[in-house]
């Protein structure tokens, strides 16, 4: 039906598919995915979580190539009345066989530059072969409707009802790192936000069985648009009519970056702090091929910011083969207008995003090392948020890995996570008709989640 894909261009399909805030990642490097917590790195991989610890780093260059392998299964449960088969579950699988995360940094005394790159948000595609609700629920309208306008209907059918999303957001990033005192470095980056969103979406041959006297007196399934047409009804025919989204939605940003790391007792204790500042991201939209004829609107713009963010991070290392790490990421949600639209404000954010991570290294010889740790996520948002192509659980992940020190220069990381959803319920009236009178339907949405990640990298030091 030509409305029910209307509402996808001020959406974010897959926001932050994996560790991090409503739509930000932060799952950025294999130490990342071993340990579920690096606000305190002194590694490379510093050039992400902590741009100020690179000037703990030995003079000379470093590289790290990472790469992590995720998979996740969207799980989307409702009980309208009106759906053939109730409650109905649609089942979404998003695949990122490549999320990778690049670093390089030069240090020279007390000075580091550095360079990254990586996904900062979205990172894969999610696809639903058999719609999602949202969609199929405006198709089942049709047995209200027609019964009430006294044409009996029982049952209806797609021949295809298929949604695809994906998103990615790439984010390079620069920053300058300087050591004030062999206790406390400082550091000033800029990130530049490369965003792309994409849609396809196909709805063909609805089927309905209209009990008519003249077009259909045995109630036999019939062409929706044929027996609309017949009984002289072109707008709703046109409604019911083959329908595809072919659309693409893309933006820039820039985040300014700050972090500070101290160190009062040289490598014992590690104290870091980072604060990313909002991004600003306004998409364009582009329609391909003419298709979804109004449901995206060409060079319509839709808001997309991204939080600013603030990180904290303490490591502690009583010895070389002992890491204690801990870090606390705050997400300023509230200051951020996540209904995607320009001229319209829904609150949707009752409260800012929690994400505190734990994490242990235990060195079993001087060369091999094996970690585990945990992280877990308050999500703040409200009933208004929630909905098939965008929502946010609580969750529970847990991470481990190995490390192994290959020879003074190489460095070899791997990990593997799964992370465990808080299983979340909305409950919505459901608006079938506004002509002549207001007609709507009770429904209750459940939402659920698994997400598995494995990661390898490689550490380079010249």
């Amino acid at each position: 039906m030509k409305r029910i894909i209307s509402v996808i261009s001020a959406l974010v399909v897959t926001g932050s598919l994996f560790a991090g805030g409503l739509v930000t990642n932060t799952n950025q490097s294999a130490l990342y995915t071993r340990l579920q917590s690096r606000n305190a790195s002194t590694g490379i991989d510093a050039v992400y979580y902590n741009p100020a610890g690179l000037t703990k780093l030995s003079d000379g260059f470093h590289l790290s190539l990472n790469n992590q392998t995720i998979g996740q299964t969207k799980t989307i449960t409702t009980n309208y009345i009106y759906l053939n088969g109730n409650p109905k579950e649609y089942v979404g699988k998003v695949s990122a066989p490549f999320f990778p995360g690049i670093y390089a940094a030069y240090k020279t005394g007390k000075l580091a530059l550095s360079l990254g790159f990586n996904p900062v948000g979205g990172g894969g595609g999610a696809k639903y072969d058999n719609g999602l609700a949202m969609f199929e629920m405006q198709i089942a309208d049709l047995k209200p409707l027609l019964t009430g306008a006294g044409l009996t209907t029982t049952n209806y059918s797609v021949e295809t009802l298929s949604f695809e999303g994906s998103s990615i957001y790439m984010g390079p990033q620069v920053n300058v790192s300087y050591e004030i005192h062999e206790m406390f470095s400082f550091a000033a980056g800029l990130r530049v936000v490369f965003a792309s969103d994409k849609y396809l979406g196909a709805i063909e041959n609805i089927m309905i069985n209209p009990v008519h006297p003249l077009v259909n007196p045995t109630g036999a399934m019939i062409s929706a648009p044929a027996f609309f047409t017949t009984i002289g009804q072109p707008a709703r025919a046109a409604q019911t009519s083959n329908t595809y989204a072919d659309a693409v939605m893309k933006g820039t940003g820039f985040t300014p970056i700050l972090s500070a790391n101290f160190a009062p007792v040289g490598d014992l204790l590690n104290i870091a702090v980072k604060y990313e500042f909002k991004t600003k991201l306004d998409l364009t939209t582009t329609v391909n091929d003419n298709k979804t004829a109004g449901l995206f609107i060409q060079d319509s713009v839709a808001v997309k910011d991204m939080p600013a963010m603030l990180s904290l991070g303490v490591d502690v290392k009583p010895s070389e083969r002992f890491l204690i790490s801990g870090s606390l990421n705050y997400y300023f949600d509230k200051n951020v207008d996540y209904d995607g639209m320009p001229d319209v404000n829904v609150e949707m954010i009752d409260k800012n995003f929690i994400e505190a991570g734990l994490g242990i290294q235990v060195g079993i010889t001087d060369r091999f090392f094996a970690s585990a740790g945990w992280l877990t996520t308050v999500t703040g948002v409200n009933d208004n948020f929630q909905n098939d192509l965008k929502f946010s659980l609580n969750t529970n992940t847990f991470g481990g890995g190995i490390g192994f020190r290959i020879n003074d220069m190489i460095d070899l990381n791997l990990g593997g996570s799964y992370t465990i959803y808080e299983e979340a319920s909305e409950t919505y009236t459901h608006v079938i008709t506004t002509t002549p009178i207001l007609v709507q339907a009770p429904a209750i949405n459940t939402y659920n989640n698994k997400t598995w990640v494995a990661a390898i990298g490689l550490d380079f030091h010249f």
